[in-house]
């Protein structure tokens, strides 16, 4: 709702109060409502039957009434509907009764309450352009065209107000008609030149009208003014690709005063080349946007199991018609006899059988990890699991397990759909194939209905498998036309039959990506220091093993700099938090990213030490930090040979008459497995050096440790260093650093 639309409803409210506390309202119906006020429905509703007996010509006692059934779980809707409806033959001019006839439609849901919904809203707006919130409920209604032309003719008696002329703009953008839209936004905007919502909009006219750089233009303004967006139209635009941790975020709560910097914090976070200057995911998006909503809209909106945990979780196991259908026309490869199979191995299409995955996992509302792989940034599976076993898969045949999907359902039923917990679908306006657009674009290949073309009836338009060379297969289906009655969802929704589709689905729901390719691959490794200009700050490192690096520190409180250097290396400088490391490299014209949550550590105050680099000794006998950036093996792959200098910072050592006393300990653990060891405690046959420094206590600055490893310590093959340190003035440890290199 907008600013004035809440500010009348306010009026409303107490006006509403006002009037049932004057004397003019009669004492049968202020007994009433103060016995509804105080949740005695039933009693109030004695009162308020005995009041319309008495006095069948006034409508407030039938919407009195009609509130306090509605109060009465047992009470039937429709009886309540026919009582909305009296009150609206009784005082026609009054927006109150159909407003309360559509909230029994929004209730009532399927296609039933849709209409009844749409019809009281529509009538509400007509006779009040600003009541209350029926506008916002209107809005999560399915929008044709002819509803929109029919708000255009409710709405054209008010076209002088700015408020009604943005609300036009958006169905005007709906329907593509930006010339248009542009026009309405343009005398809007002459009234108030900083209203978010109205620049917000603009912007989005242009960008999906193509014209980027009017786009750019309108969005920047609309995000310089993001503290006065108060009914969040800049949110909406972006909910479509929000992150679970994202959306539970911003409904927390963010200050007006910050959302600006959260949303630019936000892009930040999608950039698809830092290297471009121009975040063009922003344009991209809204392209996305422009072509699900004309053809993957929301269809049944009302319908619970997009509004119910409950509903959805009773449509989660599939009906036996669904069953038929995956088996006959989607699995009939596995069915076949044995000598006539193709093989029984998973199939390249990606659809591996349940048992075959290592566990069916639940996905977290929050950024625990990202993987390193290139350009994905994959969500770190939660703990709860359900794991099947080796032995399972030993004594089942193939075909069986592929067919078993009722342990993903079974897992499923432990938890509500992120599409679902976070309401992607009615943010959105977008049925599940339009939210997977929207975050990915389109499928490198689409097929409609089952993989077995042989048999006319799996040639169906119920079922669609959108197929990314890089996120597997994502499958649709439309429950209700498979079932019989058994399942009532017509909307195209996610459906997985498999571990690896559901895998898929996962990776839809927990994040987005660009369409610009990244093929390029490449490493990145990351080191923390303490800041050598603010002592309260940290340095970030990030090295990347080839190519120009760009990183940027994305917070999601605040946007990032980005940081370019043809070295390899840059260092981001931050306070101590959580953040989303964006990393980008460009090599021989190809581009590469990652993406990695890292937590960077505070250096201020207590006893502590940094992190390790290690580089190719030079002839320098005091190196700093500086220095060692500059000869730092990028890629953590030593020749054979080579003196390997190890570096580190150790910062609050205590002083004694001018020096400082401390035991360093060196490990080298040869190890094939470095992801494993790394996490031990104690490393058996590890080689150990230990050396007591005696040095002067620096006035500032840290105290350097280094050490060059001679190429006999370290014969080729795979190590772990780690470094201990104890402070033994003051009898305390001071920290430890680890790393892993190899020798080849």
């Amino acid at each position: 709702m907008n600013g004035r639309g809440r500010w009348l409803a306010v009026v409303a409210c107490f006006a509403c109060r006002a009037a049932w506390a004057q004397d003019t309202v009669p004492p049968p119906l202020r007994e009433a409502r103060a016995l509804l006020d105080s949740g005695l429905a039933d009693a109030a509703a004695h009162a308020a039957e005995q009041y319309t007996r008495d006095h069948p010509h006034d409508a407030r006692g039938f919407l009195l009434l009609g509130d306090a059934w509605m109060k009465q779980e047992s009470n039937v809707k429709f009886r309540v509907l026919r009582v909305y409806r009296e009150a609206e033959r009784l005082a026609p001019q009054d927006p109150a009764p159909p407003y309360r006839i559509a909230q029994v439609g929004l209730w009532l849901g399927s296609d039933d309450g849709e209409y009844i919904a749409r019809e009281g809203l529509e009538r509400v707006l007509e006779l009040d352009p600003f009541y209350r919130d029926a506008w916002a409920e209107w809005l999560t209604l399915f929008r044709n065209t002819g509803s929109r032309d029919r708000m255009r003719r409710i709405f054209g008696p008010h076209l002088g107000d700015p408020e009604i002329r943005g609300r036009l703009a958006l169905l005007a953008i709906e329907d593509e008609r930006y010339a248009e839209a542009d026009g309405l936004l343009d005398s809007a905007l002459v009234n108030d030149s900083s209203r978010p919502a109205w620049l917000a909009l603009r912007a989005q006219s242009d960008f999906e009208a193509g014209d980027t750089i009017s786009g750019w233009s309108f969005y920047r303004r609309a995000l310089a003014h993001a503290d006065l967006d108060s009914t969040d139209v800049l949110w909406h635009q972006v909910i479509g690709i929000a992150w679970p941790y994202e959306v539970s975020l911003w409904q927390a709560g963010v200050p007006p005063e910050r959302k600006r910097a959260w949303l630019e914090s936000f892009w930040a976070r999608r950039n698809p080349n830092l290297f471009a200057g121009v975040n063009h995911r922003v344009a991209e998006h809204f392209a996305r946007l422009r072509f699900a909503r004309k053809h993957y809209a929301l269809l049944h909106p009302l319908i619970s199991y997009h509004r119910s945990q409950i509903a959805r979780a009773m449509n989660l196991e599939p009906s036996i018609g669904e069953r038929a259908f995956f088996e006959r026309c989607e699995m009939y490869e596995v069915l076949a006899p044995p000598h006539l199979r193709p093989s029984a191995a998973p199939s390249a299409s990606g659809d591996a059988p349940v048992g075959q995955a290592p566990a069916v996992t639940m996905v977290p509302t929050q950024l625990p990890g990202v993987s390193l792989a290139s350009d994905r940034a994959s969500i770190d599976p939660s703990p709860l699991a359900l794991l099947v076993g080796t032995d399972f898969e030993a004594y089942v045949p193939h075909g069986i397990v592929q067919s078993l999907f009722a342990p993903l359902n079974l897992d499923l039923r432990s938890m509500d759909s992120v599409a679902a917990r976070v309401g992607y679908n009615l943010a959105t306006g977008l049925d599940d194939r339009g939210v997977m657009y929207l975050r990915f674009g389109p499928p490198d290949q689409l097929f409609v209905g089952g993989k077995n073309t042989a048999d006319p009836q799996c040639s169906v338009p119920d079922v669609e498998r959108w197929r990314y060379a890089e996120y597997g297969e994502v499958r649709f289906a439309r429950p209700s036309a498979f079932s019989t009655g058994e399942r009532n969802v017509p909307d195209m929704v996610f459906r997985a039959m498999n571990q690896a589709q559901f895998g898929a689905v996962q990776t839809g729901l927990s994040r987005d990506a660009s369409s610009e390719p990244a093929p390029l691959e490449f490493g990145i490794w990351t080191a923390q220091f303490r800041d050598v200009r603010d002592t309260a700050g940290s340095d970030l490192v990030v090295v990347s093993t080839r190519g120009t690096v760009a990183a940027s520190l994305e917070a999601t409180a605040s946007p990032g700099g980005v940081e370019i250097a043809e070295s390899g290396s840059v260092v981001l400088r931050s306070t101590p938090g959580r953040y989303v490391l964006v990393a980008q490299t460009q090599d021989s014209g190809l581009l590469g990213r990652q993406a990695l949550a890292v937590t960077v550590r505070p250096f201020a105050g207590a006893p502590t030490m940094s992190d390790l680099l290690l580089a190719p000794a030079w002839d320098e006998a005091n190196p700093d930090r500086a220095g060692m950036l500059r000869h730092v093996e990028r890629s953590l792959i030593f020749r054979q040979g080579t003196t390997i200098r190890s570096y580190a910072e150790v910062y609050g050592l205590r002083s004694d008459a001018g020096t400082v006393r401390y035991q360093v300990r060196y490990e080298f653990l040869r190890t094939n497995a470095p992801e494993r060891d790394i996490r031990v405690e104690v490393w058996r046959g590890a080689t150990e050096l230990q050396f007591d420094r005696v040095r002067s206590a620096a006035s500032a600055g840290p105290q350097v440790e280094t050490l060059d490893i001679v190429p006999a310590q370290v014969p080729p093959g795979k190590y772990l260093l780690r470094v201990w340190v104890r402070d033994l003035v003051a009898d305390r440890d001071m920290g430890r650093g680890s790393i892993s290199f190899a020798v080849r």
